[in-house]
């Protein structure tokens, strides 16, 4: 991957000295979202492919590609209706005086945002014809539900109840939920908060609380670097290395893999609080994905999870069930 591919914005090259670790940093959003679909194309290609080779019925496109056209959705959204700083507003009294404990949006205020509604409406219908008939008719249900009722399916969903929201309406309100909640972080943080943010325990965004999708080691100008990514608003946020994710123990943090100890995607596990976070080397692979690998390495899971570990982090196309 080439520096001009990197969504992560270029550090000051005019600041002498060694540069201090930035607390948080915001992505290039637009170019998040075209490396994520291009990811998921390529990684979705590689499945057909193993499928041919195995004597599987070709397709045209499986869940990967599908995933990559809701990224597009989003890439739309951020070009087409880009976020005003008054639809911004909302999030920004969530955040307070600065970045460390988002409070909780509550269903009354996801109701009178208007952006993210507009958003999902608009996926739902470009998107359905290239989903199954079952999962189109329960989401076109949802373009009729009034704002109230869609307003607390969506509370539900950054509360963690997962559970409430049949999880095929969950990745698109999700993704809707997204590109709103990522633009909104970008223009309320304030001047300087970056600064200033907390650790806040239990593996949350410092921006908008929500669960990481994962943690990356970062190639490049901050080779060897870790953050957490959120699979909100997209934050990145710095967690120092050999430390738990989840309850910043240092003692009994563990490597697994199905490959060497340089495999380039890793299961980091807590021997104290019994939870994992995949990490993903891009210092190893640039060309990784945190979103896009972690759905085609599903299998770590699975395997992580039969040693009795709980993932601690949520991938906004896969909801658990």
């Amino acid at each position: 991957m080439s520096a001009f591919f990197s969504d992560l914005p270029p550090l000051d090259k005019t600041v002498p000295g060694v540069q201090a670790i930035e607390p948080i940093i915001l992505p290039r959003l637009a170019v998040l979202y075209r490396r994520r679909a291009e990811r998921l194309r390529q990684l979705d290609q590689q499945a057909q492919t193993t499928e041919e080779e195995d004597g599987t019925p070709q397709r045209n496109e499986g869940y990967l590609g599908f995933a990559a056209r809701l990224v597009d959705e989003q890439a739309r959204w951020l070009r087409d209706a880009p976020l005003s700083a008054d639809d911004a507003t909302p999030v920004s009294a969530l955040l307070g005086d600065g970045l460390s404990r988002p409070e909780r949006p509550s269903a009354a205020m996801l109701e009178k945002s208007a952006y993210w509604q507009d958003a999902f409406r608009g996926m739902v219908e470009n998107l359905s014809p290239f989903m199954p008939e079952p999962a189109a008719a329960g989401l076109i249900d949802l373009l009729y539900a009034d704002r109230n009722e869609l307003a607390a399916k969506a509370a539900a969903l950054l509360g963690g109840d997962y559970a409430a929201v049949d999880a095929g309406r969950s990745v698109i309100l999700w993704a809707a939920l997204s590109v709103f909640w990522a633009q909104a972080v970008a223009l309320a943080a304030p001047e300087g908060a970056a600064g200033e943010v907390l650790e806040t325990g239990g593996a949350r965004c410092p921006c908008c609380g929500a669960p990481p999708s994962g943690g990356l080691v970062l190639t490049g100008d901050r080779e060897g670097l870790r953050y957490l990514q959120c699979s909100l608003c997209e934050t990145r946020w710095h967690k120092v290395r050999a430390t738990c994710s989840v309850c910043g123990g240092t003692d009994h943090v563990d490597y697994w893999s199905f490959e060497t100890t340089d495999a380039v995607i890793q299961g980091e596990t807590c021997g104290d609080c019994h939870g994992y976070v995949k990490l993903f080397r891009q210092d190893r692979d640039p060309a990784l994905e945190v979103v896009a690998d972690d759905l085609a390495s599903l299998g770590l899971d699975a395997a992580l999870e039969e040693q009795g570990y709980v993932r601690a982090t949520l991938n906004p196309f896969a909801f658990p069930v």
